[in-house]
């Protein structure tokens, strides 16, 4: 079921949005690999599971599970829930786990949606489970989901979405908070500075800004 469901979103985001990916080929094709990118619209996670065969599992709100029809789909992917002001601990070791055994996770490591055209601060975690599960990062930018559904928007439409994968990084191995921290920075540092290539116009103050325009 899941394999049809990916066919058909495929098909349809390639129909509605123009899906487009480029530098795939630095997504390893097995062992652990973490795939770190800015996180501007609900799409990000379905985008980022359509690029490679490999079973991408993401971190989501718990509550996104609950819902009718989407939490369906959400636990088929095997989404990884955290709770709002919970203990997430057990949650992080299932995603080592999964590193630990070879496996991909995807993360946005601002931790919520964007709230400005470049990608907000990071936060140590993905650093965290790069050091204690030995996995590669690839740096990942999203362009166009912002516009195909945009925050406080109930529907999607039609927008151009393209999705840019970096080289693999691999990680100092220090397990300590500053190494996780250092780690986050730069990977921040990493899409942050390919966005800026391709930052159209200046930005409206408090607004996010979509870049490139495609």
């Amino acid at each position: 079921m899941v394999r049809v469901v990916r066919f058909l979103l495929y098909i349809w985001m390639r129909i509605f949005h123009g899906l487009q990916f480029h530098g795939t080929s630095n997504i390893p094709k097995d062992g652990p690999v973490i795939v770190a990118a800015n996180h501007p619209s609900y799409f990000d996670p379905v985008v980022l599971s359509l690029a490679t065969g490999r079973l991408v599992r993401f971190f989501a709100l718990a509550e996104i599970t609950k819902l009718p029809i989407i939490g369906w789909f959400t636990r088929q992917w095997g989404i990884l829930p955290v709770y709002r002001g919970g203990n997430n601990e057990p949650t992080v070791q299932k995603a080592l786990r999964i590193l630990q055994r070879g496996g991909a996770i995807g993360i946005f490591p601002e931790g919520r949606r964007s709230l400005q055209w470049a990608m907000g601060d990071a936060r140590p975690g993905v650093g965290r489970l790069a050091v204690q599960s030995g996995a590669k990062i690839v740096p990942c930018v999203i362009y166009g989901t912002w516009k195909a559904w945009p925050r406080l928007t109930g529907l999607p439409h039609p927008a151009k979405i393209v999705v840019d994968f970096l080289p693999a990084i691999e990680v100092e191995p220090a397990d300590t908070r500053e190494n996780h921290e250092k780690i986050a920075r730069r990977v921040r540092e990493i899409i942050v500075e390919e966005q800026l290539k391709h930052r159209v116009g200046p930005a409206p103050t408090g607004a996010y800004r979509e870049a490139p325009d495609y």
